[in-house]
């Protein structure tokens, strides 16, 4: 097995600088586990799940491994501070139209309790990884100081994903032990600036260490961004594709057939830009932006058929958020493996490259 460290393998300290990207739906303890198991940053996907649920996935994945594991949590800033200050419309005409296709299907479905709309449910989830000694909080959609100042006062990092320079530069004012640059090419939540060029304007000015997302399924990619000056990678959709990922098997084989021009960037998902692949879900929408609500609202109203859908795991009916790096993807593997390849991927480009280029220096 090779070696590649950098900084951030200390400061987390982890084996390699590979974080695992803290993704709805995806990302729960057996993935986190399998991934810190084997070197890398596991993390679980906090956002959308009731307490209750997150804190038995923590509890699972202590259970499953003693590394180091980190938690995605959401602070969005449009959040109201209670989810009953929320009020909601008739449901839109392309949810109404998808509900008739996938109870056409034979699925039911039900009221949905999508978690991610309260501060205070973040606040909850946040003592629940302090009760039981969770090492790194993921800060998604806005990094608060007084998140910072609550986990660096138990000796908790955090890490910011931000999609935008001035983002980074707002959760390093407020403390932030690392910033995760994730470009327009990223899976999920993501904003309109490609990473080189993200990456370029955060390594400008950041006096902490800055990781690379968006796009990234391969060694080759991470020796890019590691040359360029980030110290580790936060990988999203190539994680979707391994075996302990919690989707079903359809959206993974979706990934593999996936083609390079799949994926389409939009605010169907949760009134906020998500990148996903194409399908049904995404094509009842198409003439239809007019009735997108915003964030939380269409969070809220395609909750039910959103959870319904992956449930069933349809391929066609269930939202498939992914990475442009999806055309890439070409197998399955278990978490741990697919993690030790793409560290021989980075050390092998890494190797080639200095191979190929020769310097002078005067």
């Amino acid at each position: 097995m090779n070696t590649l460290k950098t900084p951030i393998c200390d400061l987390l300290n982890i084996e390699y600088p590979i974080l695992q990207a803290g993704m709805g739906g995806v990302a729960f303890g057996p993935l986190a586990a399998a991934v810190s198991k084997a070197g890398g940053l596991g993390t679980i996907a906090a956002i959308s799940p009731t307490p209750e649920r997150v804190e038995q996935e923590i509890i699972l994945a202590r259970s499953l491994t003693d590394k180091p594991i980190c938690v995605d949590i959401g602070f969005p800033l449009r959040a109201p501070k209670e989810k009953s200050d929320i009020e909601l419309p008739e449901l839109p005409g392309p949810l109404k139209q998808l509900h008739q296709e996938i109870e056409a299907l034979g699925v039911e479905i039900k009221s949905a309790d999508d978690q991610a709309m309260s501060i205070e449910d973040a606040r909850t989830k946040l003592e629940i990884c302090f009760r039981h000694g969770v090492e790194v909080i993921a800060c998604a959609l806005g990094t608060p100081k007084w998140v910072v100042e609550a986990c660096h006062a138990r000796g908790v990092k955090v890490i910011s994903i931000v999609g935008r320079a001035s983002h980074a530069q707002t959760a390093i004012r407020n403390g932030t032990d690392i910033v995760v640059v994730q470009g327009t090419e990223g899976g999920g939540h993501t904003g309109d600036i490609g990473l080189i060029t993200l990456l370029a304007e955060v390594l400008e000015f950041s006096t902490v260490p800055v990781v690379a997302a968006g796009g990234i399924v391969n060694g080759s990619q991470i020796a890019g961004v590691l040359t360029q000056g980030a110290q580790g990678v936060w990988v999203g959709t190539r994680f979707i594709g391994s075996q302990e990922s919690s989707v079903g098997p359809n959206y993974k084989q979706s990934l593999v057939e996936a083609e390079n021009d799949s994926t389409i960037r939009s605010l169907l998902f949760d009134g906020l830009y998500v990148r996903q692949l194409q399908n049904r879900f995404t094509e009842v929408w198409e003439g239809h932006e007019a009735e997108l609500q915003p964030y939380p609202i269409q969070r809220i109203v395609i909750a039910p058929s959103r959870f319904a859908a992956a449930a069933a795991d349809l391929k066609d009916h269930q939202a498939l958020p992914a990475g442009q790096g999806s055309g890439l993807i070409r197998d399955l593997p278990p978490a741990g493996e697919l993690l030790h390849r793409l560290v021989d991927e980075t050390v092998e480009a890494l190797r080639k490259a200095q191979q190929r280029i020769q310097l002078k220096v005067a």
